[in-house]
């Protein structure tokens, strides 16, 4: 413990002592009080005299009392760790400290005084900073690997891809390729980069990064089924790039748009680790890391960004666990606040914006391990035996509406309407089911295992046992750890092409869904997909799309159950705001009018 811990246990003993008066007692009773040696209260006492804590007249021989007066209440020593803490960026310590903070009254001035540092402020230099709290650390940003939606956001800052897809217009828009040209047979593409872009470490773009990134895709990336369509890549000049094909793929151009397609740097001087890179990206997009850690992330305006530069100079999140209930924040309307509600919808707050996530929150069984899960009969009564409407009525949250797809077009009223516990009942005991326990697998995230509860439970009045097992999402998305899951409670959130979202999660190689498929389940998916690849009409390759879908359901190896609110909470002064996909807000075109 530091000086002010032992002062504050010291302070609450004798919180009936006004600041300023005597207090006589015993350098016993101090030992006692703080559980320290007599030599160790000397010396907290003296470093609590040279903090101003104290005042102290020691007692001149034996049995004559001490001295001490305080010069500083509880809460100011609190508030003054905290302030501390904070000015050194060491977030996480702040929340620690809350957790074990029993005076509510003290609790509620900390908070206060934070929420006040929460929101775009614009300091004396004229710099436009945006802070806003998070329920996590975002600590894996490497293109290459990502695999949830925030870090895809935050990806999405960083870095740029070669060409861009407008959901307003729906086509291709320059990005770090100014121009790009295709055979009539669409087997050879070649990009043309533009000349004076920097990554953020003041590298010129060349194309040997964009030939080093998609050998690094190459080589070891979840999305391997995509880049194995290379047949070569070619440096054709400095400023231009050429892909061969193995064969024609109508859909290359979108893959490019995707966040694995990111750029990164060429790093043949080793001095950047794959850990580093994920931790401290570095990329040509509009905002630099400066800071990335468990307690909090940092990046500032790429004031040479090709596009131009971004409006707020600096963004920093926060990493506070349960910021929208457990500790009870009140985000002022008066303040120029920006605020994610990941897990409650806050249908008070005025403005906000709010939409209907596209995708949903899916249960997945596993057929392709040999186990009872192989039954027909007891993967329908788990179906049955889901009520989705209470699930989202008992959770809440952004739990919205039951799902039947994932996209709010597949709306099927008889789907979402399944659930019937008796029928449920009846299909376990007509099953092969033997009262093995089923392992429900799902990754760390509140809201998961809160749906994983609600799941174990809901089986468990049909007569299922059911064992959860939560991981940190890199360790569930490893395939030898996906093969012993008997279920897997995870979502798939749709970009702003919904086909190349549902392509690259079935045919990842950590694929939640197509890993746990039967054998003609597999070959169904990939012969889809293959359709797809050839057939440049977004509806037809949704058709496609929706085929898979449909087929995993008459299996009942795949059960939706949810759709999620996403929104965002902020004040009229902030200019420029709108939902991405994610649920995120592009952070480039954010301003504060003041």
């Amino acid at each position: 413990m530091d000086v002010e811990e032992y002062y504050c246990r010291l302070r609450k003993t004798f919180a009936d002592v006004p600041e300023k008066e005597s207090l006589f007692l015993s350098m016993d009773r101090i030992c006692d009080i703080l559980s320290c040696t007599r030599r160790n209260v000397q010396i907290l006492l003296t470093k609590m005299i040279e903090k101003d804590y104290v005042e102290w007249k020691p007692g001149r021989g034996r049995g004559n009392l001490s001295q001490i007066i305080f010069l500083i209440s509880y809460r100011d020593v609190v508030l003054g760790k905290v302030k501390g803490l904070v000015e050194k960026g060491r977030i996480t310590e702040v929340w620690s400290m809350l957790e074990t903070l029993q005076d509510s009254s003290v609790k509620s001035d900390i908070m206060a005084w934070l929420t006040e540092l929460f929101g775009l402020k614009r300091d004396e230099g004229e710099k436009d900073i945006l802070r806003f709290p998070f329920y996590r650390p975002v600590l894996r940003l490497d293109p290459a690997y990502v695999c949830r939606r925030t870090e895809t956001h935050w990806i999405e800052q960083i870095f740029n891809t070669l060409v861009k897809y407008s959901q307003q217009d729906y086509k291709f828009h320059p990005q770090l390729a100014h121009y790009w040209e295709t055979n009539d047979a669409k087997t050879s593409w070649t990009f043309f980069l533009r000349k004076g872009v920097r990554f953020h470490h003041g590298k010129l773009l060349t194309s040997r990064d964009v030939a080093y990134t998609f050998k690094r895709l190459l080589t070891n990336s979840p999305s391997e089924w995509i880049t194995s369509m290379i047949k070569e890549i070619r440096e054709t000049g400095k400023y231009s790039i050429t892909f061969e094909l193995k064969e024609p793929n109508v859909l290359f151009l979108h893959f490019l748009c995707t966040e694995r397609s990111m750029i990164v740097p060429e790093m043949l001087d080793g001095t950047e680790s794959e850990d580093i890179f994920e931790r401290m990206p570095i990329g040509t997009g509009p905002f630099k890391m400066i800071q990335n850690n468990e307690s909090m992330l940092v990046v500032e305006a790429n004031e040479y960004y090709f596009e131009g530069c971004p409006h707020l100079d600096r963004i920093e999140m926060w990493v506070f666990p349960n910021y929208e209930d457990d500790h009870g924040m009140q985000f002022s309307q008066a303040d120029e606040q920006l605020v994610y509600f990941e897990a409650q919808v806050m249908k008070t707050l005025s403005p906000s914006l709010r939409q209907v996530e596209q995708g949903s929150t899916i249960l997945t069984l596993n057929v392709a391990k040999n186990n009872v899960l192989k039954d027909l009969k007891l993967r329908k009564a788990i179906h049955h035996g889901i009520n989705r409407q209470q699930m989202i009525n008992d959770l809440g949250g952004i739990r919205h509406e039951p799902s039947a797809g994932f996209t709010l077009a597949d709306s099927a009223h008889l789907y979402v309407q399944a659930f019937d516990k008796e029928y449920a009942e009846e299909l376990v005991k007509e099953s092969l089911y033997n009262g093995e326990t089923l392992t429900l697998y799902t990754y760390q995230m509140p809201a998961n295992e809160q749906s994983a509860k609600w799941i174990k439970e809901a089986c468990g009045s049909i007569g299922i046992a059911v064992e959860i097992v939560v991981l940190p999402i890199d360790e569930l998305a490893v395939p030898a750890v996906v093969a012993q899951a008997d279920m897997i409670l995870t979502g798939e959130v749709l970009s702003i092409q919904p086909d190349i979202s549902l392509i690259e999660m079935y045919m990842s190689k950590v694929s939640f869904v197509t890993n746990l498929q039967s054998l003609a389940n597999q070959a169904y998916i990939r012969e889809q997909i293959m359709l797809c690849l050839r057939n440049d009409n977004l509806d037809v390759r949704m058709q496609h799309l929706l085929s898979i879908q449909e087929e995993l359901k008459r299996s009942y190896s795949m059960l939706f159950l949810y759709h999620s609110m996403q929104q965002v909470g902020h004040n009229q002064a902030l200019q420029g705001i709108s939902l991405n996909a994610w649920g995120k807000i592009d952070y480039k075109d954010v301003w504060l009018r003041k």
